[in-house]
């Protein structure tokens, strides 16, 4: 028996949850996305504004590339106890705030 579902690669699946879950997180609460995924103005629009036909052919033709990277500090996290781990994934990734572009965001 042929089985009728399309087979995707992980990195496809994981792609494609991860760019749907921020667009859908972009619609309600901008701001705090922007933040949580560390992405700039530009980037957030272009995300909310693109249709779920796009969002899977942007993740169907990476099947082997990951859109997301780890934190910078991902060997740290690994090594550090679980306790800190929160700690030490925030340290890692904080990225200075632009005021201009936070206002921008604010406005779009």
């Amino acid at each position: 028996m042929m089985e009728n579902s399309i087979q995707v690669t992980d990195v496809q699946f994981l792609n494609l949850n991860y760019l749907t879950t921020i667009q859908a997180c972009l619609r309600s609460e901008r701001l705090a996305t922007i933040y949580k995924f560390h992405l700039d103005p530009e980037t957030a629009t272009k995300l909310t504004e693109m249709t779920t036909v796009e969002l899977q052919l942007l993740a169907a033709n990476m099947p082997h590339e990951s859109l997301f990277k780890p934190v910078d500090n991902l060997a740290d996290l690994l090594d550090a106890p679980p306790a800190l781990a929160m700690l030490l994934c925030a340290a890692g990734t904080c990225q200075p705030v632009n005021a201009d572009q936070l206002l921008a965001t604010s406005a779009g």
